[in-house]
């Protein structure tokens, strides 16, 4: 009777044993199962990109440049959003003004010096005419002069050789009548005397008329000379008032030339802004190593840019991509732009080139000694100036693919072990490993390929080693 007592206590005992292990390790594994986070297998599409850092600059910034050295009068607020024609900042304009006054009474004295001897030149000019007139008159005179002279001992010298052949003639008569005894010795001797007075004056007549053409003939060249020498002043004056009216020209046209030289830098010493877009004051390079903005009373150099205009309505970032990641960059890649001061704002944009040749990171800017990286430009395709500045680090998303309806699963969902992914599915109490292969991936998603499918359930944490089962589904 003890005995089958004893018997039926310890079935008891065990059975509740049993039963009391059977309920600890079921409520382990549904705690176990409860307490790992899982999420669902789903299908979409997978944007696959490469995250980097860049530098928001304009698409074009427009220095405004000074054509003229002078001293920094005035300049337009920094970061001011500007127009076209609105003000950039004004020169000190007192040594141009002076320049310019000087200038001005230079022209002033260079049209009266030209007039004046606009008048002097008439005056010599009109003179020399008047005296070629009264030389050309001289001479006309002489010339006449010397005729009626000429003419007058011509007739004289012709009325003597009119007397002459009478009186040869009666000479020669005499002598006939003498040799005939008709007339007497006395009557030849009077006719030969009347012959021998007749040819002295006939001779004496002709040197006179010799004298005569000599005398007038040196009246005329004397006449003559003078015309050609009050000819030649005539031109000398005529010559001497083209140069001199010539240079006092020059000398005009130079005192206007500075003046508008002068003129042009007054104008130039205001400048304003070529376009629209955001004023910038730029360093002033001849205050190193103190690299401030350029201020009031700085130097400003010809060709110096003390103000820079960024057009806010195109604009683009500059980044680096490392030598293991520039193979997936191409020109005409997708491009996401966020800034960290406004990350729910995307903006969207192209990568419009890649650099082909690879540079050295640059330390003072961040990047890591030795490290190679190649240059990226990446062009917005919309615009927002109020948000957008040029300097502003941005984020960018750069879409290397896109998979249309991948089976996707988070990142955090796959794990490796040896070499080998996988993941695990839930199932009623436990869980199971399940083998994966992954395809694409973004920072958040990855594409699995194997024996899991749309609505599985897979756990984000590596779950207890109780609630894994030991059956394994394989490929």
């Amino acid at each position: 009777m003890k005995r089958g007592l004893s018997l039926a206590v310890a079935l008891l005992v065990v059975v509740a044993v049993g039963g009391w292990r059977w309920r600890i390790v079921t409520a382990g594994n549904r705690a176990g199962q409860a307490s790992v986070p899982t999420t669902e297998i789903t299908r979409q599409s997978l944007v696959v990109t490469l995250p980097v850092n860049g530098a928001l600059e304009s698409a074009q910034d427009i220095p405004v440049r000074s054509e003229i050295a002078g001293s920094l009068l005035d300049i337009c607020p920094d970061n001011s959003l500007v127009k076209p024609g609105d003000f950039a900042f004004q020169l000190d304009t007192k040594d141009l003004t002076d320049e310019r006054e000087r200038l001005t009474r230079a022209v002033t004295d260079a049209e009266e010096a030209l007039n004046t001897e606009q008048s002097d030149s008439e005056t010599r000019t009109t003179q020399a005419q008047s005296e070629a007139e009264a030389a050309r008159e001289a001479l006309k005179l002489a010339q006449e002069k010397a005729q009626a002279e000429r003419e007058k001992m011509a007739a004289q010298v012709k009325f003597a050789e009119g007397e002459m052949e009478r009186a040869t003639r009666e000479y020669k008569r005499s002598q006939r009548l003498a040799e005939l005894k008709y007339i007497a010795g006395t009557k030849l001797r009077q006719a030969e005397k009347a012959y021998r007075q007749q040819e002295f004056e006939l001779a004496q007549q002709r040197v006179q008329q010799a004298d005569v053409e000599k005398r007038t003939q040196e009246q005329i060249d004397d006449a003559q000379a003078a015309l050609d020498l009050a000819l030649h002043g005539l031109e000398a004056a005529k010559a001497d008032a083209l140069v001199h009216l010539e240079d006092g020209r020059i000398d005009l046209a130079e005192a206007k030339r500075k003046l508008a030289e002068v003129d042009k830098k007054v104008a130039q010493s205001t400048l304003t802004c070529p376009a629209a877009g955001m004023a910038v004051i730029q360093t002033n390079s001849d205050n190193w190593p103190e690299r401030r903005p350029y201020r009031l009373g700085d130097r400003v150099e010809s060709g110096a840019a003390p103000v820079r205009i960024y057009d806010f309505r195109r604009m683009q970032v500059r980044c680096q991509i490392g030598e293991i990641d520039i193979s997936r960059v191409r020109q005409g890649q997708d491009v996401y732009v966020s800034s960290p001061a406004l990350p729910e704002k995307r903006y969207r944009g192209k990568v419009a080139s890649v650099e082909q040749l690879a540079q050295e990171s640059n330390v003072w800017q961040g990047g890591t000694p030795g490290k190679k990286v190649f240059g990226v430009l990446v062009t917005l395709s919309e615009a927002d100036p109020a948000r957008l500045r040029p300097g502003m680090t941005v984020d960018l998303e750069i879409v290397l693919a896109r998979v249309p309806e991948a089976v996707v699963a988070p990142i955090g969902a796959v794990f490796s072990e040896n070499g080998r992914r996988f993941a695990y599915r839930a199932r009623a109490r436990d869980f199971e490993r399940v083998p994966v292969t992954i395809g694409a991936r973004n920072d958040l998603l990855v594409e699995v390929r194997g024996a899991l499918t749309v609505g599985d359930r897979v756990a984000l944490e590596l779950p207890p080693a109780l609630s894994v089962g030991r059956a394994e589904v394989r490929k």
